[in-house]
């Protein structure tokens, strides 16, 4: 990225002690990688192959040691500073990291991390007081294991996603091809777009578009934490934002409450995580927004499908396939090969058996349909199916999708109740009490439509939001 892009910005920040933007070009971006790389490799000669822990807040220390071990050959291993000290010991108990880059928060909030990893633990900031800056050799074998990812894990222990280097870029391409679209469409150019990156960090996508947009060449502007959403979005001009459903709707209120100059130059929300209502994306539609809208897994490194088109008709599906690589339905199953296919689950070769078949197939457990045209439609996760003492198949998703398009009703979840189907709901903020008997009345409707075993037979209203996992999943369980 330095040869090709040394003069341009790579990325933006708001710093608070010097009140004001701070803007980091590819060349000294690429500088602060070797430097911090060199470090790793002063200290440790034999690096190649061993387990580096990241755990800090999002920011460009993360992005430039994110960089930095995977140039030394060594395992990335970004972890999720918002969890519990248990869930984290848990996971670093089982990757058994050489060393554990860190920002001192937690390492401050939590004297067990010291007491336990203290030997391996090196400041994110190291850096830049260091006089190292070793070229370092490419990695040779691009099947070597380069990247383990912890799932967000809506049941159950998390597990760790292991991807290689070819796993990595594989679908690289597959990220610039909604770009490309979306100047057909349009006319912008996109070369000169600038991302406004949100995600944390340690999620698949805010690892693969920190990746993709440095091969593009592009600006990253970083927003370290959302309490200065609006602050960081009008001090650095954005066209761009991959967003998760609980942003999107604060960006739609914005739009209904006539406040679409709060949200600056943007342009593009690329949405994953869970499918945007028609009123919704017709809303953000007619503000002037491009929605755009991907779907993957951490275990096929994000690579999926994606959706451009501005058709309501086509809202509910997750687009079209990435042309590189393999899909096939197993009974109603989407299921995915390439090389974008992980590995494997880390220390986990019955979980692994499970998704990964021997003929290199990734079981999604995502149940979907593909129509003519190849658009992929999600009609619900396997796991979730709920299976009623009659025998019949529920699922989920499919009511939950009908609910949500109750005027009172911002959320749902439906679950087996003694062996019925009940459904918990959010009426958003205020009013709550008023909205029950409105959305009652909509069942009541509803049910009229439904065969008798997919009809809801008790309704409760939830006091806030549904809670949901790091990636914007709703927890089941």
């Amino acid at each position: 990225m330095e040869a090709n892009y040394a003069g341009k910005v790579a990325i933006q920040y708001y710093d608070e002690a010097k009140g004001g933007v701070v803007s980091i070009r590819y060349g000294q971006y690429a500088q602060d990688i070797r430097r911090a790389a060199g470090l790793l490799l002063h200290r440790d000669p034999d690096i190649r192959g061993k387990k580096v822990c990241l755990l800090a807040r999002n920011g460009y220390d993360f992005l430039v040691n994110m960089f930095s071990v995977l140039l030394t050959g060594a395992v990335l291993v970004p972890l999720n500073l918002q969890k519990n000290w248990d869930e984290i010991q848990y996971e670093l108990d089982l990757v058994e990291p050489a060393y554990i880059l860190h920002d001192g928060e937690f390492a401050g909030r939590e004297p067990a991390l010291t007491a336990a990893y203290g030997g391996r633990l090196l400041p994110v900031d190291g850096y830049k007081t260091s006089a190292w800056s070793d070229p370092c050799a490419e990695c040779a074998d691009r099947d070597a294991l380069s990247v383990i990812l912890f799932t967000s894990g809506t049941t159950g222990r998390s597990k760790g996603v292991m991807i290689s280097h070819r796993n990595l870029f594989a679908p690289m391409d597959f990220y610039c091809l909604p770009f490309e679209d979306i100047e057909r469409q349009t006319g912008w150019d996109t070369s000169k777009f600038r991302s406004f990156s949100v995600l944390p960090m340690f999620h698949v996508a805010a690892l693969t578009s920190s990746i993709s947009w440095a091969i593009m060449g592009n600006t990253i502007n970083l927003c370290n934490d959302l309490k200065y959403f609006y602050r960081d979005l009008a001090a650095m001009d954005s066209e761009v934002m991959a967003v998760v459903p609980v942003l999107l709707q604060t960006i739609h209120r914005d739009v209904l409450r006539g406040r679409r100059d709060r949200l600056g130059s943007l342009k593009v929300l690329t949405c994953g995580a869970a499918s945007m209502d028609a009123d919704t994306m017709s809303d953000l539609i007619g503000a002037g927004f491009f929605i755009c809208q991907m779907y993957g897994l951490t275990e096929s490194v994000g690579d999926g499908a994606w959706n451009n088109s501005q058709d309501l008709a086509d809202i509910h599906s997750v687009g079209l396939r990435d042309p590189k690589r393999e899909y096939k339905l197993d009974n109603g199953e989407l299921c995915i090969r390439g090389d974008s296919v992980m590995m494997g689950y880390y220390k986990d070769p019955e979980g692994t058996a499970e998704v990964l078949d021997a003929e290199g197939w990734l079981h999604t457990g995502d149940l979907a349909r593909i129509d003519e045209r190849g658009y992929i439609f999600l009609t619900g996760r396997k796991k979730n199916v709920i299976i009623l003492g009659s025998g019949e198949n529920v699922s989920p998703e499919e009511l939950e999708a009908k609910l949500n398009q109750c005027p009172e009703v911002t959320e749902s979840l439906v679950r087996e109740e003694n062996g019925k189907i009940g459904a918990l709901v959010w009426c958003g903020e205020g009013g709550a009490g008023d909205k029950q008997a409105a959305v009652q009345a909509y069942v009541t409707e509803l049910n009229r439509t439904l065969p008798l075993y997919k009809r809801i037979a008790a309704v409760h209203l939830a006091e806030g939001p549904l809670p949901r996992n790091a990636a914007g999943k709703l927890q089941r369980k």
